[in-house]
């Protein structure tokens, strides 16, 4: 579909940009709060703006932080000694919000656990919990700062859960423009109720076509959880997975589907990127860290056909065992050993 308008929002995907993302929010809270003193101050006055904000500062600091609260009150305090406070930690909700809107990743995955769907959908939904608030009343404390993660919260836990989707959340969960969605509701690919918002069946089926749409990874037992990290993309996480692209058929990016033997001496070959600024690769893993590094990964693999093409990602990338990558690759070796 051809792009009209402007394009969505993009949410923060790899551990890199979620660290950013997270602190620049919490850079706005550390603003916000001593503002919010000087108002609640002029209509409450000192006492009570002191009493109000001294629990923040329990939770968020130290026991020196506290004393040093206590004895030059809130005014000097968030001055001369505000850093000595814990803003990412007080704004670690926004981290996972972001998290869910981009990848419907729970939040607190535990590591020393067997997977629980039960547990991970609670998580999930005391989460949406939160985002409720922030959707409603976040903008009193944090202005105008990303009101599209909350919006794409609410877009993703009504196509998980059971609900209705506004053409807005459409648009921030496939990556495309405002004016792109409201085309595919003239062209019928979509259906409006009388609200003017689409059924969540509905609208999940749409969203499953557009290639910038993650379906959500909670719902994956073999999904790790862990954000995308580009340096790490070749080492296995907990449960011994790796997140790998996969095409607009649905086939990942797996030895069996894109190694072959090496043109130029002995050995298997692996080939990425783009027609005309193609990479030959020995190595696998080598092979998929430069995927992880573009900004469309493109890959050559082989057809039911036994034919070779360029394929690009679409959607999420797959969380298939490491165990199996070098089955296959010990399998594709050994033929042509």
């Amino acid at each position: 579909m051809t792009q009209i308008g402007t394009p969505a929002f993009a949410f923060p995907i790899n551990e890199d940009e979620l660290i950013d993302f997270h602190m620049d929010v919490a850079q706005a809270l550390a603003r916000a709060v001593p503002a919010l003193g000087q108002v609640f101050a002029l209509t409450f006055g000192e006492d009570a703006t002191q009493a109000a904000l001294r629990p923040f500062v329990l939770r968020s600091g130290s026991a020196i932080s506290a004393e040093l609260f206590d004895r030059l009150g809130w005014r000097v305090f968030f001055d001369q000694h505000e850093a000595s406070l814990d803003w990412v930690e007080a704004t670690k909700v926004w981290r996972d919000g972001a998290a869910y809107a981009a990848q419907g990743t729970a939040p607190d995955e535990p590591y020393d656990q067997p997977f629980s769907r039960e547990d991970r959908e609670r998580r999930v939904k005391a989460l949406l919990d939160q985002a409720r608030t922030m959707l409603e009343h976040g903008a009193m404390l944090f202005g105008d700062t990303y009101p599209q993660i909350w919006q794409g919260v609410a877009a993703r836990a009504a196509i998980d859960f059971g609900g209705t989707v506004t053409l807005e959340g459409l648009q921030l969960l496939s990556g495309i423009s405002l004016g792109a969605v409201r085309n595919a509701v003239s062209l019928g690919e979509l259906r409006l109720d009388d609200t003017g918002n689409v059924a969540a069946q509905e609208a999940k089926a749409w969203l499953l076509r557009r290639r910038d749409f993650c379906p959500s990874r909670w719902e994956n037992p073999n999904d790790g959880q862990e954000p995308f990290d580009i340096d790490k993309v070749a080492e296995p996480d907990g449960n011994g997975m790796i997140l790998v692209p996969q095409d607009v058929d649905g086939t990942p990016f797996m030895p069996d589907h894109v190694v072959r033997t090496a043109k130029s001496g002995p050995g298997l070959s692996i080939t990425v990127g783009a027609k005309g600024s193609e990479e030959q690769h020995r190595d696998f893993y080598e092979a998929l860290t430069a995927l992880a590094k573009m900004d469309v990964p493109r890959w050559r693999r082989r057809n039911g056909a036994g034919n070779w093409g360029i394929v690009r990602a679409r959607g999420a990338w797959v969380a298939v065992s490491k165990a199996e990558i070098d089955r296959q690759l010990a399998a594709r070796s050994a033929e042509v050993a």
